[in-house]
């Protein structure tokens, strides 16, 4: 009798110092998601837990160079270098102005401590391992925007819209509406996330079905009209922003590309767009009016050009230029004359940490510029994603892009750092690893929602 041979058993892969550095860098993607699910809705008040990620992070950062998995060369030496100049800037001011230690302290880490992340995390984030990360991020999408839509939908007192201060005043809108920010504790942060998610599931598009993170075609569907939905019933003009020019950079890739099936695929996504409009609408009818009305009431294309300014320019004339500024530590609240040198260190729900500015001083002013030079270098950069090798070719790198150099070229990314910053510095990373990893060998396919047996 011929007994049949014996199934080959599949032993689990050896884990690798990379392995381990991609899930310490995924174990800090994850707090960034949970630090104000955390902080609004089991440790009101805790304020610490607002630094939740740096535990993993700081982590990750000592074992790359222990283990030597440091990607250096000129990113990791200007990383470096900016860290030294403003070391000795904020000393500067410690001793001849009125900064205050604490500020300072503050202020240094927020400018420095996620720096790291654009040198260590491309390193773990091989081709294997930047898959996984596009798979969890594209399943986190689908609750995430559960949750906005019942913020949006539930009173300002509702328990789901609770604050990380511990009370039950919300974001307010208009009303009763509240601002959605889903698992975050700002909407700023929430918006940016918004635009991530938009690119992530417009890069799943642009790929070929055999290339995508899942096979199934109806789990993409539900996950785009959720990233879409989790955009227009925000409430927040930030995120609808962000999705749409995660939009447009997807339209520079299908240009760039000029594949056709890439651009039948792009036109079926906006053929459905206002399917997926009326569904958000009835998900949040509230929060997506009160969106619309925001960019069409009377005064609005003033008051946004004037935000727009300030974000962009207005380091150039508030507060008056010095030597050494108004500190490395000061922001906003210190650019008033009235404020007094002790700003405190603010962890309310009101957040951003308006405590980081490059207000005033020449240093400031030159790492604006090496900021505006980074966005718009990413935006270009990702299209170098389009073209490289043995499948290798990154379609979300440019949407993607699009969404974040916005908030790496404002000053956002500092005053509300850590969650922006590490949120910005990590889609660097998954399109730097895609280059940096271009030559290797594929070893992932697409996976099924269960394993078939």
């Amino acid at each position: 009798m011929i007994q049949a041979a014996p199934r080959a058993v599949k032993r689990p892969r050896k884990q690798t110092p990379r392995d381990v550095l991609a899930h310490l860098f995924m174990a800090g993607w994850i707090c960034v998601l949970l630090q104000g699910a955390l902080r609004k809705w089991v440790f009101p008040g805790l304020t610490i837990l607002y630094l939740i990620q740096d535990l993993p992070l700081m982590l990750a950062y000592v074992y790359a160079f222990w283990k030597g998995l440091v990607w250096g060369g000129k990113l990791g030496w200007t990383c470096i270098g900016i860290s030294i100049l403003l070391g000795i800037e904020t000393l500067l001011q410690l001793i001849f102005g009125d900064l205050h230690m604490r500020t300072a302290v503050v202020g240094l880490h927020h400018y420095i401590f996620y720096l790291p992340i654009l040198f260590l995390a491309p390193v773990a984030y091989n081709f294997r391992h930047r898959l996984q990360f596009i798979r969890w991020n594209l399943i986190v999408i689908i609750p995430m925007a559960l949750i906005a839509a019942l913020q949006s939908r539930a009173p300002r007192g509702a328990w789901i819209n609770r604050t990380t201060a511990g009370d039950e005043g919300g974001f307010g809108l208009v009303g009763d509406t509240v601002r959605a920010t889903g698992t975050f504790n700002f909407t700023l942060t929430y918006s940016l996330w918004c635009g991530i998610a938009v690119g992530l599931v417009l890069g799943e598009w642009l790929l070929p079905p055999r290339r995508r993170s899942f096979k199934s075609k109806p789990l993409l569907l539900i996950c785009t009209l959720s990233a879409v939905m989790a955009t227009m019933v925000s409430g927040s003009r930030s995120a609808v922003m962000l999705g749409a020019l995660g939009f447009l950079g997807a339209f520079g890739a299908v240009v760039f590309t000029r594949h056709v099936k890439n651009i039948l695929r792009f036109a079926a996504v906006i053929v459905g767009m206002p399917i997926v409009t009326v569904i958000s609408y009835f998900a949040a009818p509230a929060s997506f009016t009160a969106v619309v009305d925001r960019f069409s009431s009377t005064g609005v294309e003033e008051q946004l050009t004037t935000r727009i300014e300030h974000m962009f320019f207005g380091f150039t004339y508030v507060p008056p230029y010095s030597i050494l500024g108004a500190g490395i530590g000061y922001g906003i609240p210190a650019a008033n004359p009235g404020a007094g040198a002790n700003v405190g260190v603010v962890l309310s729900e009101h957040e951003p940490i308006r405590i980081v500015q490059e207000m005033g001083s020449y240093v400031g002013t030159g790492l604006v510029i090496f900021r505006y030079a980074a966005g718009i270098g990413l935006m270009l950069f990702s299209f170098k994603c389009l073209t490289l090798p043995r499948g290798h070719s990154m379609p979300h790198a440019v949407p993607l892009a699009f969404a974040v150099a916005p908030i790496l070229m404002v000053g956002e990314l500092l005053r509300s750092a850590p969650m922006l910053a590490t949120q910005v510095f990590y889609v660097m990373a998954l399109v730097l690893g895609a280059y940096l990893f271009r030559e290797e060998p594929l070893e992932s396919n697409p996976v099924q929602l269960s394993e078939t047996r």
